[in-house]
């Protein structure tokens, strides 16, 4: 799967947990723009939630 460089640093946050407000805080990115690469990491790696997207990337 590939991956931007972005998307790449909001799956490092999401893996700790981190909610999309505070990804957005962390990035200095809007909390609609880290929903918007959590989205897309869900759809490239066909999960339908952030649970199932952890418990495939752990």
């Amino acid at each position: 799967m590939e991956m931007t460089s972005r998307e790449k640093e909001v799956l490092s946050l999401l893996l700790q947990g981190l909610t999309n407000k505070q990804i957005g805080r962390h990035l200095r990115i809007s909390w609609f723009t880290a929903r918007d690469h959590v989205s897309s990491l869900l759809k490239k790696n066909n999960v339908r939630n952030r649970l199932e997207l952890m418990a495939l990337l752990r």
